[in-house]
């Protein structure tokens, strides 16, 4: 069974109504579908305790709306404006630099939120205080609202045996798959000096690591993770966002074995560069944690066993030997528990 760190004392007695709460929304030529969504934060069952919205340098009508709504919104808004076209992961990193509240909320511009949205993210996050992150499920919808998909966590191979997995093993979970979009999750303000700044250029296989990966896998690497049932996000689908869902039409279909044959899509050198990105992002997680102090001996120990199945994956697609990535698949710690299992085995020595 899992062990995880003391919860801090200033934390642990807290009555649900006392953390305050910030919703960070990041923006950027989005005025086609941002009055929805700023339309859905008015009117939540409970509303935030402060909003700030970083526009990105947009050029169409996006600040001027949010303008509007910060002078009508019953609850305040502030409206920062970045000198020049940052990208996503620094835009939302000035947004969480400045949020006050002891929960933190995630929003995109394109999205819609549920009514019960805030309430419940700080209601469960209150109940299980030793967490760092929560993450809800949500429903897809197109540029139209009409709605393509029942549950965001199917398409992404989250299924019930992976959501009870994530009460023992959130890292095991966050390192196989991406789980957590940004806009599902809610962090408690103390993660925030360890994601900050995001990591930039750790290592040249890939471009930077998405704001929402790093932060659920140093949250998962720390602490207990609060999974909620419930889709509190309608999470949309359109031609012109930032970051979408590769291969959606298969995933909606078949998630389980799209995910399988996913294993099998980059070629031998870029599966490598990908395991060694994400071992060079697992060791700055474990020196973020300890300059945080939220680091514990059982942290460590996480790190250091999924950094060791990720190098073993470079050794057994080096060699391409069968034999070294069975013996592997056998291990408790191989690729049933960090990866997806005989599928990512067998990618490693047959491609």
């Amino acid at each position: 069974m899992q062990s995880w760190p003391r919860q801090p004392v200033e934390r642990a007695g807290r009555n649900r109504n006392d953390e305050r709460v910030s919703v960070v929304l990041a923006t950027y030529n989005g005025a086609r579908y941002l009055p929805a969504q700023l339309e859905s934060l008015r009117h939540q069952i409970r509303w935030p305790d402060e909003v700030i919205v970083v526009d990105d340098s947009s050029t169409d009508d996006t600040v001027e709306i949010t303008r509007r709504f910060a002078r009508t919104a019953p609850f305040p808004v502030t409206v920062v404006g970045q000198p020049g076209h940052s990208g996503t992961c620094r835009t939302f990193g000035e947004g969480l630099r400045r949020a006050s509240g002891d929960v933190i909320l995630i929003c995109d511009q394109d999205d819609v939120w549920m009514p019960e949205k805030v309430a419940v993210m700080a209601e469960r996050m209150a109940e299980q205080p030793e967490a760092l992150l929560a993450i809800s499920d949500a429903v897809l919808i197109d540029a139209h609202d009409r709605r393509i998909g029942g549950s965001r966590w199917r398409v992404s191979g989250f299924g019930p045996a992976q959501r009870r997995a994530m009460a023992t093993d959130p890292l095991g979970q966050l390192v196989a798959r991406q789980v957590v979009s940004g806009c599902t999750a809610g962090i408690r303000s103390e993660l925030v000096d360890a994601i900050l700044p995001f990591p930039e250029d750790l290592h040249p296989a890939l471009p930077t690591m998405m704001y929402d990966r790093w932060i659920s896998l140093l949250a998962a690497a720390a602490a207990p993770i609060v999974v909620i049932e419930e889709r509190l996000v309608e999470y949309r689908i359109h031609p012109e966002q930032q970051i979408g869902i590769p291969a959606l039409p298969l995933r909606r279909l078949v998630p389980q074995t799209a995910l399988r044959l996913g294993q099998f899509v980059p070629d031998r050198d870029e599966r490598i560069g990908r395991y060694e990105y994400h071992v060079a992002h697992l060791h700055e997680i474990h020196k973020r944690l300890e300059h945080a102090g939220l680091d514990s001996g059982e942290s460590t120990l996480r790190l250091r066993v999924a950094s060791d199945h990720l190098e073993h994956r470079v050794r057994a697609a080096r060699s391409r030997l069968p034999t070294a990535a069975m013996r592997h698949y056998l291990d408790q710690d191989g690729y049933r528990r960090f990866s997806v299992g005989a599928a990512a085995a067998a990618s490693d020595w047959l491609s």
